[in-house]
């Protein structure tokens, strides 16, 4: 049996925490078992769900309250707990800190695979740091995996990355009509209102902002519409603000963090995901498998085109413009079972662990 750490900063519930939580609990218990470190003191769903089903979790001081500490209790960590481990999975949207992949090398973890879960940074300083540490990071590592061939070359410039592909529960986010149906009823949602859709953390790269003025100017033409907005984070209150600024109120939902996204997408009618830079959203991923058309920034992944319900819009084009175009798509759309070409394409979570797998034993 063999275990592997994956090291991330939080445990909520995103992207990112979402791939990790999928592979925890598909994983072949019989050949691995699986445990986190964190840097967060935070409790979670997905905490209480690992511990609940048998995986250690971890926790140092996050580099932000100190970062000697933080050094500090990472070193003594993989000092007492590296030979338990064949494999450390470090999952992150840069390589501003890689301190634990240090660790990890410094104290004989075989198997030291680093993944891009993003294709950029926010800020000047992170961007440099960025930079500067990802030479070693490569050297220190042995495998090299990202979500998508941006994010490989963000991550490890011109040191080619492994493609992982963020793999779903396919049966779980396919399109059901009655679902569909119960879930609008549960909103209160009537069957003719079009409901615009986006799942994500309040921060800035998510767009919300801009997500709201484009909704703001759909709704002006198309009055029976609603949007519903999943997720928490530091933007949330100047999102609510600025709807209640626009007199929107009445058909916007901020539905907050759920567990039920899966039944809440069946809900929609279309995606909207004005990103200003992405790695390759494991949201697009499910979106795509429960049938939704999806109107994306451009500067999202040409890899998350898995089927043809993928529609880009420029980031400099209007609100209006992206309102027409979601009018436009609306206009032309059926919607149909689309999970079968998910598989088909290799986004199956079942697909995904068994990558994953092969690489945790490719090391003896």
């Amino acid at each position: 049996m063999k275990r592997i750490l994956f090291i991330s900063q939080y445990l909520n519930r995103g992207g990112t925490e979402a791939f990790m939580m999928n592979v925890f609990r598909g994983i072949d218990k019989c050949r691995f078992i699986i445990d986190f470190l964190l840097y967060s003191k935070q409790e979670t769903d997905y905490s209480h769900e690992v511990e609940k089903n048998g995986g250690r979790i971890f926790r140092v001081t996050c580099r932000k309250e100190s970062i000697l500490a933080w050094h500090k209790e990472l070193n003594s960590f993989f000092k007492i707990h590296a030979k338990e481990y064949h494999a450390i999975h470090f999952c992150g949207n840069s390589l501003t800190s890689i301190a634990p992949i240090y660790y990890a090398y410094k104290y004989g973890v075989p198997v030291r695979a680093v993944h891009a879960h993003s294709s950029s940074v926010k800020g000047l300083h992170n961007r440099l740091l960025h930079i500067l540490n990802r030479k070693y990071a490569t050297k220190i590592s042995t495998h090299h995996l990202a979500c998508s061939i941006e994010a490989g070359q963000w991550f490890f410039n011109n040191t080619e990355a492994e493609i992982i592909k963020n793999g779903v529960e396919t049966s779980h986010f396919a399109y059901n009509k009655s679902l569909r149906e119960r879930i609008r009823t549960e909103l209160n949602i009537k069957k003719t209102t079009k409901v615009i859709g986006h799942v994500g953390r309040f921060s800035a790269e998510k767009n919300h902002s801009f997500i709201i003025d484009v909704f703001s100017a759909y709704n002006q033409a198309n009055p029976n519409s609603q949007l519903v907005l999943i997720g928490i984070g530091p933007l949330l209150k100047d999102a609510e603000t600025k709807v209640k600024k626009l007199g929107i109120e009445r058909n916007v939902l901020f539905l907050g963090e759920r567990k039920d996204v899966a039944e809440l997408m069946q809900a929609m009618d279309l995606f909207l995901m004005p990103s200003t830079f992405e790695g390759l959203p494991f949201v697009l991923v499910e979106a795509q498998c429960a049938g939704l058309p999806c109107v994306i920034s451009d500067v999202i992944s040409n890899d998350i085109r898995i089927t043809r319900n993928i529609v880009y819009q420029s980031l400099t084009n209007d609100k209006n413009a992206w309102a027409q175009t979601i009018k436009q798509t609306l206009s032309n759309f059926t919607r149909e079972d689309t999970s079968s070409l998910i598989t088909k394409a290799g986004y199956s979570i079942e697909s995904t662990i068994k990558h994953l797998e092969n690489i945790y034993d490719s090391i003896n």
